[in-house]
């Protein structure tokens, strides 16, 4: 279910609550914040439907982090500061109702994302101590992914410097450990397919490969074993977490359309990404150029780290399951997978493609080995991050 559904069915109003196509144009934006807040006590205590406490959060922070690596956050920041202060992208004409939509999401962005926020509200994670929000968000990506965006401040949109406070404490190998599952799932999924010649699939690595990135997350968030719903709230980045994917979709979902924002601003395109960059274009901050190979990654990866941080894909009876799900779409192949099993498969190979294309790293066919040291095509220069020693 996605997420601006799962709002709606939080819906913070007291009366006449909006249709949920008219749900982000809500008048009242305390009503979405109180949805959000709500969303919040609803998933850690277990009420949303088809999640109870032993199951996992929905959400994974790599969903945010890749989605804030197109630059949507920057550029939806610009577009605020520009349409408050100025009329440089137009005026919103107030008895069109496209327009009037358009103005209400701006307002309700502005209102909910863009201000300070009491220490009570669920959304907040800065403050005194944490006075940027992007910056705290970016001590996040890189603890728990080892990672850092692509770029810098929107004061100087062709440096790719950002200052904030680089944890000692990181995840620094995890784009090692990752890319080397991927490249070993990449070859069993050949190997499956294969009836000739040898066969070099090594399911123990791949598991093993498994239990080290699970271990690496845990790590970080102050758990051992696997995650689940019941602990969530107590372990670090949850909050941090919850509140940068539902920022992120909050912004990418006026782009997967020609929505009334779109219309507005004269940004229509056949694709997200297209949109991103023309709005891009308009307020003076560049877009990704891998904006595509990232929105799609931003599913797909958060799916398949929830999966291993749950223990999944290191189940061994009375199959192992992670095999299964690489050799379900073979002749070849093991029993009938589940659909579980299926879906998985689809993200691995969604995440390998596009994991090249974003990052110009050869998955497939690595030379040289996995090293780890990889950037994001299409900036100016390579983040310090992603190259760590």
């Amino acid at each position: 279910m996605e997420i601006i559904e799962q709002l709606f069915n939080s819906y913070g109003g007291s009366k006449n609550p909006p249709s949920k196509e008219e749900f982000i144009y809500e008048d009242d934006s305390s009503n979405l914040e109180k949805s959000i807040s709500q969303h919040w006590e609803s998933l850690i205590n277990g009420k949303i439907p088809d999640y109870s406490l032993e199951e996992v959060p929905p959400y994974h922070l790599i969903y945010a982090y890749f989605l804030e690596n197109t630059r949507i956050y920057q550029i939806v920041e610009k577009l605020i500061f520009m349409f408050r202060n100025d009329e440089e992208l137009g005026v919103a004409i107030a008895n069109n109702q496209i327009h009037k939509q358009a103005f209400n999401w701006i307002t309700n962005t502005e209102n909910i994302f863009f201000k300070t926020l009491p220490n009570t509200s669920y959304l907040n994670y800065s403050g005194n101590l944490r006075p940027n929000p992007e910056a705290s968000r970016r001590n996040a990506y890189f603890r728990l992914l080892g990672m850092d965006l692509a770029f810098g401040m929107p004061t100087n949109p062709s440096s790719n410097e950002f200052v904030y406070h680089k944890p000692k404490f990181a995840n620094r190998e995890f784009i090692l450990l990752f890319e080397q599952f991927l490249s070993e799932v990449w070859q069993a999924y050949i190997n499956a397919s294969n009836s000739s010649g040898a066969n070099t699939t090594d399911y123990e690595r791949i598991k093993n490969i498994v239990t080290k990135i699970r271990l690496m997350l845990m790590a970080r968030r102050g758990g051992s074993g696997f995650i689940n719903l019941a602990d969530y709230r107590y372990m670090n980045l949850s909050k941090e977490e919850f509140n940068s994917v539902i920022l992120m979709y909050w912004l990418l979902y006026v782009f997967l359309s020609n929505s009334p924002l779109i219309v507005m601003l004269g940004c229509q395109a056949n694709s997200p990404s297209e949109r991103l960059e023309i709005l891009g274009q308009k307020v003076g901050l560049p877009a990704h150029k891998k904006s595509m190979a990232l929105m799609e990654l931003s599913g797909p990866s958060a799916a398949v780290l929830r999966a291993i941080e749950y223990g999944t894909f290191e189940l061994t009876s009375p199959d192992l399951w992670i095999q299964k799900a690489i050799e379900s779409r073979s002749a070849l192949g093991s029993p009938v997978a589940s659909d579980p099993q299926k879906q998985a498969l689809t993200d691995l190979l969604n995440i390998i493609n596009n994991w090249e294309n974003a990052t110009g790293h050869r998955i497939k066919n690595p030379e040289g080995g996995i090293s780890g040291r990889v950037s994001l095509n299409g900036q100016k220069s390579v983040p310090e991050s992603l190259a760590q020693n």
